[in-house]
């Protein structure tokens, strides 16, 4: 009874684990991914020059200028 419970003890230490293994992979793998987009510059600067666009349009129909 004493090794039932013992080997059911190691099986859900790995089993947990692995879990945890997994989830420092799965973490690992998508802030790489995050990254990504700011290694080209052309969309960044297109993303910053329409961001500039829309906010001056915002400015202007508030009557704000700065």
């Amino acid at each position: 009874m004493a090794e039932e419970q013992a080997q059911e003890k190691d099986n859900s230490t790995l089993y947990i684990g692995g879990i945890i293994l997994i989830t420092i992979i799965g973490v690992f793998i998508l802030k790489g991914r995050e990254t990504e987009h700011l290694q080209s510059g052309a969309s960044t600067e297109s993303s910053q020059a329409a961001y500039e666009a829309a906010n001056a349009k915002r400015l202007a129909q508030r009557n704000v200028f700065e």
